[in-house]
């Protein structure tokens, strides 16, 4: 075995031992950790298993069976309710003995609605989900998507052809440096990437139609706007941001016929002179992707989220442990700060 092997080895083995002792002894239970806060755990997509093997960024997944054991866990040590009615009650300054947690879904992908409502249902937990307009409205993939289905396409006829068109670099990489691009230079990337690659898109693939989520509204769930189009909101213009957040809340209102007071940054990217525009356009609420719980000291427009991962959550052992889980939403565990996941 390697040194870094080792030592990965070793760093498990001491944070699995860690969240098993402070499971046992309640250091870690939630009704001790997050009394009086508000936790947000946030989910992007739910797919079977066969189908996550399929998709460029696992990560982003959790199954049907997954998100079961992540909603059993949360009804069993928290008070599950939507963003907007778990901020309100923290406002007012309710303290249950389980401690507020709200279920956030980001980008409003058709698999929430397919294969995550029904989990949902069973349940009994309404969700707030954060929809990107202009990707409902013509059932287009968001950009990451778009390249990442290109990039897979490619891969399975030519992978030394897909290394070459992202420079050698990983997928992830290629995104990240992506998204440090203007607006303009990302979308040409993109269509570069796509006009290389070849558009690919699998068949369950998609976002929920108006008339999902107008069901999802009149079964009590939150409808939040994602933007229009998923830009990284401080490298837009004046204008711009008036489109994607003003815009995509009256797109929003319109179809569903309902309050959208809740908004949630892509990327988790945000500034002073974003938040001011959420703010103005009416908006109660704006969630970010930085880790960790919210007191109720935290601004309005810059709530805190836990990223809900499958594989983060799991033991040495492979099975996903209700006392890892517990320790990350702790604050306990060496080294959660900053950007969730």
């Amino acid at each position: 075995m390697s040194v870094r092997a080792l030592t990965r080895a070793s760093k498990a083995i001491v944070r699995d031992t860690l969240a098993e002792v402070a499971w046992r002894v309640g250091v870690s239970a939630p009704s001790r950790t997050c009394r009086g806060e508000l936790v947000i755990a946030t989910f992007h997509r739910v797919l079977p298993a066969e189908l996550r093997a399929q998709y460029a960024f696992p990560e982003l997944v959790v199954t049907p069976e997954e998100l079961a054991f992540f909603l059993r866990f949360f009804r069993e040590h928290f008070t599950v309710t939507t963003l907007g009615d778990a901020h309100r009650r923290m406002r007012l300054g309710e303290r249950p003995a389980r401690p507020l947690l709200a279920v956030t879904f980001d980008d409003g992908q058709r698999d929430n609605f397919e294969y995550g409502k029904p989990v949902l249902d069973e349940h009994g937990v309404k969700a707030s989900f954060y929809v990107t307009v202009d990707a409902t409205e013509a059932d287009a993939p968001l950009w990451h998507d778009r390249v990442g289905f290109a990039i897979e396409g490619l891969r399975r006829r030519d992978p030394s052809r897909a290394a070459a068109l992202l420079a050698n670099r990983p997928l992830p990489v290629a995104l990240e440096e992506a998204k440090r691009m203007s607006t303009s230079e990302r979308e040409a990337w993109v269509e570069r990437v796509e006009s290389e690659a070849g558009r690919a898109r699998p068949s369950w693939d998609g976002m929920m139609s108006w008339d999902q989520l107008r069901t999802l509204h009149a079964e009590g769930h939150e409808i939040g706007s994602h933007t229009r189009t998923h830009p990284i909101l401080p490298r837009c213009d004046d204008a711009r941001l008036e489109t994607e957040i003003v815009g995509s809340r009256a797109r929003l209102r319109e179809e569903l016929g309902a309050a959208v007071d809740t908004f949630c940054y892509p990327n988790g990217d945000h500034d002073v002179r974003v938040r001011d525009v959420v703010r103005r356009a009416g908006y109660v609420l704006g969630v970010t992707t930085d880790w960790g719980r919210n007191p109720p000291s935290v601004g309005a427009y810059e709530l805190r989220r836990f990223d809900i991962q499958s594989e983060t959550s799991r033991g040495r052992d492979g099975r996903l442990s209700r006392a890892r889980l517990a320790l990350r939403f702790s604050g306990l565990q060496p080294g959660l700060t900053g950007r969730a996941g």
